[in-house]
């Protein structure tokens, strides 16, 4: 074989081991980041889900406007629910984004 080839061939060789090994990790990184990205989005949904029942069970009333709020919304949420503070002047914080 010509000294030209075999290098050529070691090069496509080491290349396509080189590719193997980049897909093998990209695959476990993005599994990686799925599984973060998933048990994120569950526990903001639990969060989300328990934010609303606590807000029926309390006030008996409706609490899906709890669904338009944000992170930093339900977390002002949690804040005040244990209060004694009425429904509307508790909605009004969350939605204003007030924490005092």
């Amino acid at each position: 074989m010509d000294a030209r080839y075999q290098v050529q061939y070691d090069f496509q060789e080491w290349h396509d081991v080189d590719v193997e090994y980049a897909k093998k990790a990209g695959l476990e990184e993005g599994l990686l980041v799925g599984k973060k990205v998933g048990l994120e989005q569950g526990l903001s949904e639990g969060k989300l889900e328990m934010a609303k029942r606590q807000y029926e069970m309390k006030y008996h009333q409706d609490g899906e406007w709890l669904k338009e709020c944000s992170q930093e919304q339900l977390d002002i949420f949690i804040q005040f629910i244990l209060t004694d503070i009425g429904y509307k002047e508790l909605k009004e914080k969350v939605i204003n984004g007030k924490e005092k």
